[in-house]
């Protein structure tokens, strides 16, 4: 233990801290800060650089050991790949089910501001090639970055187990709560936001139980696929009335 100690600080303080702020700062700057400037897209672009990046010089540079664990965690088997389809149906129910209760009323008032923020980041004349792009790729980014990475080294490297998977999922929360407060006003864009912190814990588990991150992934690509469908309905539909 006292060997691995300066690896362990080294990993956490050098390696993840910046993982789990960079992001969240970042979408300050494209949605916040600077959502009506031309800054919008590179900085956006910039930070998904950042998340391919990143890992792979934290595993080089800093654990020392490259991506081949990386490469175990893609093991496919067809019970993963079902139980990742049943978490992703669930989560999406529960998304549709939030959308057709009265909360979801909050949604509905503000399509016009999720168009607007569509038309800011310059995708809303290609939003359905977004929305794949979201869905399959990015969505992988995101399980490569978020539970590979930074829960993955969370849950290796932290004492408690608990306050990893608290870590890591607020960490995930953190650039979606940016997004969803700025779309949903009051309490409630915190709440939605936070939801996503409570898929991100579950992911996290997801990659823990079977060793891989395929059921999360898959998983994590219906439930994107849900949001964006919203997203479109929202924009194409329920703002142009």
């Amino acid at each position: 233990m006292k060997n691995n100690f300066p690896l362990q600080k080294r990993v956490l303080w050098i390696g993840v801290f910046p993982a789990l702020i960079i992001p969240c700062t970042g979408a300050l700057f494209y949605f916040v800060w600077f959502a009506e400037s031309n800054w919008v897209q590179p900085v956006y672009a910039s930070i998904k650089v950042f998340t391919f990046v990143w890992p792979v010089f934290a595993a080089f540079f800093l654990l020392k050991e490259g991506l081949g664990k990386l490469g175990a965690l893609f093991k496919f088997q067809w019970n993963i790949v079902m139980e990742g389809v049943g978490c992703g149906i669930l989560m999406s129910l529960c998304v549709l089910f939030v959308l057709f209760s009265p909360f979801g009323n909050a949604v509905f008032d503000q399509a016009a501001v999720v168009r607007e923020k569509a038309e800011q980041m310059g995708v809303i004349s290609h939003f359905v090639i977004f929305g794949l792009f979201l869905s399959f790729l990015h969505s992988l980014l995101e399980e490569y970055y978020w539970r590979w990475f930074v829960f993955g080294n969370l849950h290796r490297f932290l004492n408690s187990k608990s306050l990893a998977y608290g870590v890591g999922a607020l960490g995930f929360a953190s650039h979606h709560i940016v997004v969803t407060t700025q779309l949903f006003d009051g309490p409630i864009g915190w709440m939605y936001g936070l939801t996503v912190g409570v898929a991100g814990a579950i992911w996290s588990w997801l990659m823990v139980r079977h060793q891989s991150l395929i059921g999360a992934w898959v998983s994590h690509i219906i439930v994107d696929i849900t949001l964006m469908s919203v997203g479109y309905y929202l924009i194409f539909h329920v703002s142009s009335k």
